[in-house]
């Protein structure tokens, strides 16, 4: 058997790391940017929608 059977190289453990954390957090900010993009209210539907419209112009 090898002296360190167990013992993983920091670049693979670092590489582990980045791909299973970057993914969770990636997704948990979509998630919330999506939640938020529901929450807002739509001008159309308030009744602002000629203001959105004069500000676009």
């Amino acid at each position: 058997m090898a002296k360190r059977a167990y013992s993983t190289p920091i670049h693979t453990w670092a590489f582990r790391i980045f791909c299973t954390s970057l993914p969770a957090l990636v997704a948990s900010a979509l998630i919330a940017l999506t939640l938020l993009g529901l929450g807002a209210s739509d001008p159309v539907v308030t009744g602002h929608a000629a203001q959105k419209l004069e500000a676009v112009r």
